[in-house]
């Protein structure tokens, strides 16, 4: 086996086996829009392990916003035929030499609670379970599910307005109100608070992110809370939603979600996707009265470098 640095010649094998860890597959035209919105700045390297001629396994290192400052986000995926050979282990050796010289000192990765096998081997090499991430879908297609909306419904003091047309000034005052959200998030328990750049990147630069998706909740003027939903292949994925303190429980959370669903609806969209931290439950319960039945969990594991 021998491990080298990835260069594009290797994107084919990467992407199939980049795929072989997503539920939502990727094309390779959707590969390459991926790597050119990377951000420039943020940290990213990789390495593939070439056997004959051929990528056995894939290893990544990169930083991730959902991860303390200090730890890298780190992926490994070997070929089914190729397991129990040495090959992820290599791969993972080599990465945490990198992370350590580059003064990291722990690191993080995601697996599906269904993969027992690289659960166990993860933690045969150290690494810990840390949280616990549940993905959902909701059917919009589903006759009983806009029922049970319907149903559910606040009448609340409110104005839903989306960001289709928004001044400058509007975006300032959003992107403020979503950092400062976001910074309230069980996610983000510990980490430090995003930038005003890298929430403009989210909410607004990002070519899955649209102006009619990004719905905001105003009171007397004042924007008091939003929905975000962002592009993903044929369906749509619930980003974030959040309210101000002061307005929580009055139903604006709901009335968001509703808005966002109705507006996927009138482009055809039949399926909402998104996914909530297992500490959560306020977001988990709201998507449950609004009819979204869990698909999976993800859990999240971390790993002290010595």
């Amino acid at each position: 086996m021998k491990i080298v640095p990835y260069v594009p010649g290797h994107a084919h094998d990467w992407l199939q086996l980049l795929n072989l860890t997503r539920a939502a597959q990727l094309d390779m035209a959707e590969f390459a829009a991926r790597e050119l919105r990377w951000p420039t700045e943020d940290l990213r390297l990789r390495l593939v392990a070439r056997l004959d001629g051929r990528t056995v396994a894939i290893g990544q290192l990169a930083v991730a916003p959902y991860s303390p400052p200090d730890h890298l986000s780190v992926l490994i995926c070997t070929r089914q035929e190729s397991r129990l050979s040495g090959f992820g282990s290599g791969l993972l050796e080599e990465l945490e030499r990198e992370a350590r010289a580059m003064r990291y000192v722990g690191l993080t990765a995601t697996i599906p609670e269904i993969a027992a096998d690289a659960l166990d081997w993860a933690e045969r090499r150290g690494f810990r379970r840390y949280a616990v991430r549940f993905d959902s879908i909701l059917d919009m297609v589903d006759s009983n599910t806009e029922n049970l909306q319907k149903s559910a419904g606040h009448t609340i003091d409110v104005n839903l307005r989306n960001m289709t047309a928004a001044t400058e000034s509007d975006w300032h005052d959003v992107l403020s109100l979503f950092r400062a959200l976001l910074a309230e998030a069980p996610d983000m328990e510990g980490l430090p608070n995003w930038t005003m750049a890298r929430c403009r990147d989210v909410l607004r630069d990002n070519p899955a992110a649209r102006d009619d998706w990004v719905i905001v909740a105003r009171s007397g003027g004042r924007a008091i809370g939003l929905t975000v939903g962002h592009a993903m292949g044929n369906d749509i994925y619930s980003f974030f939603t959040g309210v101000s303190r002061e307005w929580r429980g009055k139903g604006v959370g709901r009335a968001l979600k509703q808005a966002l669903i109705a507006a996927a609806r009138e482009h055809g969209i039949a399926t909402m996707r998104t996914t909530n931290l297992d500490r959560n439950r306020p977001a988990m319960q709201l998507n449950r009265s609004l009819g979204f039945q869990c698909s999976g969990g993800y859990v999240e594991i971390r790993k002290r470098l010595a």
